[in-house]
């Protein structure tokens, strides 16, 4: 085990988580709006029921987070979900962190009935899809040989 607890975060983790994705972006070269403005969308998420974020922390601050979006769908009754973010401080890899984001997250979707987990990752990032085949998850439908892909297309802002 490990010495960080990982919990339900609620709308008060809003700017800390929002410093973690800041962290996240940075080590991947990836754009991310100003950590106000993370923050304020996060408050505004968690503090609603499509969404829900699970940290790990200890009592000197949050080290990592998990935050999924949930929807409707029609294949069942609970919610689809997402896993936006999965992100654990570089020097704290290792230690079992994700792995209790990843249980915590999934005790959470199983309590809001959620019956599918979708995850996005790059090709290359082969340590991450490393990850989540340890924790059971596949990019083949059952039954089947065929990788699933995701599709991406910006759109433009609007006014």
């Amino acid at each position: 085990m490990h010495a960080y607890d990982a919990f339900l975060a609620g709308p008060e983790h809003s700017l800390n988580l929002a410093r973690l994705q800041a962290d996240f972006n940075r080590e991947f070269d990836s754009p991310c709006p100003p950590v106000v403005v993370v923050a304020r969308r996060l408050e505004v998420m968690l503090a609603g029921d499509q969404c829900f974020a699970i940290v790990a922390g200890n009592g000197h601050g949050l080290v990592g987070h998990a935050l999924v979006t949930l929807r409707p769908t029609f294949y069942f009754d609970g919610p689809l979900a997402v896993l936006d973010e999965l992100y654990v401080q570089p020097v704290l890899r290792g230690r079992g962190i994700g792995s209790a984001l990843i249980d915590r997250l999934l005790q959470g979707l199983a309590l809001r009935g959620s019956l599918e987990l979708h995850i996005n990752v790059d090709e290359d990032d082969t340590a991450t899809r490393r990850f989540y085949e340890h924790h059971g998850f596949d990019n083949n439908l059952p039954g089947s040989d065929w990788q699933m892909l995701l599709y991406y297309q910006e759109l433009p802002p609007t006014k």
